[in-house]
């Protein structure tokens, strides 16, 4: 995986560099692409591939999660703390500048404080961009299910509606105070679920 890593590197888009905090994003979601490629290649098939990413994944975020209440911090408020809520403001302000082709295009949404607190529509994937260059798009939904991982292994409430690795035009991400995340995988009773972006082999 280390290897097959190296080798996708040279091929990552540049969108700013540290100065864009998505880059993070990115090369986090080209580490895990070198993962689909190897499991593929020992023989996983493609729902195996996701059941992997699935373990893997909420693994990672319970161990957030316990380094975040170590520091006495509630993962589950995270995405409500209002100096982040600011911060991903300005930085979806910054994106839309468009500096580099490559990169996320969004919108932030406010929230009513009921139905939803605060959330992104999102036109355009920097994660679906790489991956369409690279041959690798099949690959995407996994990627998308991860927004879901994150949140049940912190304990914050997420949803959304449709998305673009199941052929949306937009991903509606919509972050939710007291909502119990639904259980993302297997995918298939999601509303953004579409079997024709599912390669179940």
């Amino acid at each position: 995986m280390k290897t097959q890593f190296e080798k996708i590197l040279p091929d990552i888009p540049y969108i700013g560099g540290q100065k864009n905090p998505t880059t993070l994003v990115l090369v986090k979601c080209m580490s895990d692409l070198a993962i689909f490629r190897m499991l593929e290649k020992i023989g996983f098939s493609f729902r195996e591939i996701g059941e992997f990413h699935y373990n893997y994944a909420i693994a990672t975020h319970i161990l957030r999660k316990e380094a975040l209440e170590k520091a006495g911090r509630d993962p589950s408020e995270y995405p409500f703390d209002p100096v982040y809520m600011d911060y991903q403001k300005q930085l979806t302000e910054e994106i839309k500048l468009k500096l580099y082709p490559d990169d996320w295009v969004l919108d932030f949404v406010e929230g009513d404080g009921k139905t939803f607190e605060w959330g992104w529509d999102i036109t355009e994937c920097g994660v679906q961009k790489a991956f369409k260059k690279m041959g690798d798009e099949k690959y995407l939904p996994f990627i998308c299910l991860g927004d879901f991982y994150e949140a049940e292994g912190l304990g914050f409430g997420f949803s959304r509606t449709q998305a673009l690795g199941f052929g949306a035009l937009l991903c509606t991400h919509r972050f939710v105070k007291n909502l119990k995340t639904p259980h993302a995988w297997p995918p298939d009773d999601l509303e953004e679920f579409n079997s024709k972006f599912f390669q179940d082999k």
